[in-house]
């Protein structure tokens, strides 16, 4: 793709990659995406972010296409991942005279990732660059998704470079939000695998970008956002914020091979709802990921059941734990629970990962042979409402 003018002197210069089905081996990208770099103009020139290595040449091509990359005055990072950066090193050796600028934090990842220390500005040191007619303005963004990560902002084009902020892995040479069909379900699950589990922080560069008279928030990833941009960041804050919940949550995830486990599960609810709390019980295979990262987030407290299949936990229970990782939890307490066979792995195998994750794993969770008994389910309405009794207690 060719690059193309912005606004009066402000240039996409980035690469497409719409092949792409699974970005960095984690994230489905259904439409591909696009490693978007931008090129400002002043009486300076500056060049904000590169691209993912493989695509380099692209970009220098884009590059050449506009300006002689030896008159390139300011190389602004606003990240150092592989596919913001990739590109980094042709370019400086193209533009030598070019000053670096970039976050404390992404210089030293950026020597680890290049294998050799560099030079930059720290933009703690320098929070803008005057281009002559035109400025850039750093604004700091940590851990969107990154510690090191900043926004640009372009006060006379009233333009936001937020890096992977409001991003989408959609790969549509229209490149612009009012043109791209169904852009919401990309820009959704974008936010969902990188920003939800940085909800805090979120709410910090959102607020830190409150009062900027937003005209284009051009991202790293997918369209530049035009229609009414102020919006995204508006959609994010509400995703970021969690809901006010007046009693404790308890949420149980479980799968179920045979009901067993289901019925375990039941019985246990039924043991939460004896005390003042809301109970939330969810069939893992049966909702979306997004219904089961809000239960995460929301709970209290947290009790994970599975059977023991093939000396394992099912794989549905199991990609249900690993979003574990993806999402602020804030549960005080968590336990383990299911039915087995013969060898019963499953219950120790989940408090480990729980343990991993850094939750407080209730001791001895409870687990019963085959399908359980009268009394095995009555003991798990017992277990149930001392866990709600511990998890309300704090």
């Amino acid at each position: 793709m060719k690059p193309f003018e912005i606004a009066p002197g402000v240039y996409w210069i980035g690469a497409t990659h719409p092949e792409l089905r699974v970005f960095d081996d984690l994230l489905p990208t259904r439409r591909g995406t696009t490693y978007n770099a931008y090129l400002v103009r002043g009486e300076k020139t500056a060049v904000i972010d590169t691209v993912k290595a493989f695509k380099a040449d692209t970009f220098l091509d884009n590059l050449r296409t506009l300006v002689d990359p030896r008159k390139v005055d300011a190389i602004i990072v606003n990240h150092a991942e592989p596919d913001h950066s990739g590109a980094l090193a042709r370019l400086l050796d193209a533009a030598p005279q070019a000053r670096l600028y970039t976050s404390k934090a992404a210089r030293l990842y950026l020597s680890g990732l290049l294998g050799h220390s560099i030079e930059a500005l720290p933009v703690e040191d320098h929070p803008e660059v005057s281009l002559g007619g035109r400025t850039l303005r750093f604004i700091p963004a940590p851990f969107l998704h990154w510690p090191d990560t900043i926004f640009t902002w372009l006060p006379e084009e009233r333009i936001l470079f937020p890096c992977d902020a409001f991003g989408a892995h959609c790969c549509d040479e229209r490149m612009y939000d009012n043109l791209v069909p169904d852009l919401e379900a990309d820009f959704h699950a974008y936010f969902d695998a990188l920003m939800r589990p940085y909800r805090d922080k979120v709410l910090a560069a959102v607020e830190s970008i409150r009062d900027l008279d937003l005209r284009l928030i051009c991202p790293s990833h997918g369209p530049i956002l035009r229609t009414n941009p102020k919006q995204y960041p508006e959609r994010y804050r509400q995703w970021a914020a969690l809901p006010e919940i007046a009693k404790p949550c308890i949420a149980i995830l479980y799968a179920s091979a045979h009901g067993n486990t289901r019925r375990m599960a039941e019985a246990i609810a039924e043991g939460l709802r004896t005390l003042d709390v809301v109970v939330e019980i969810i069939h893992v295979t049966e909702v979306d990921e997004s219904r089961l990262r809000a239960a995460l987030e929301s709970a209290d407290g947290l009790l994970i059941g599975s059977p023991t299949i093939v000396r394992d936990v099912l794989p549905p229970l199991w990609r249900a734990l690993s979003l574990l990782s993806t999402v602020k939890v804030r549960a005080r307490h968590a336990a383990a629970f299911g039915s087995y066979g013969w060898s019963g792995e499953a219950v120790g195998m989940i408090e480990q990962r729980l343990r991993d994750m850094r939750l407080p794993v209730t001791p001895s969770g409870l687990r019963f042979k085959f399908a359980p008994t009268a009394a095995d389910l009555e003991s798990c309405r017992r277990f149930g409402e001392r866990f709600a009794a511990e998890t309300s207690a704090g």
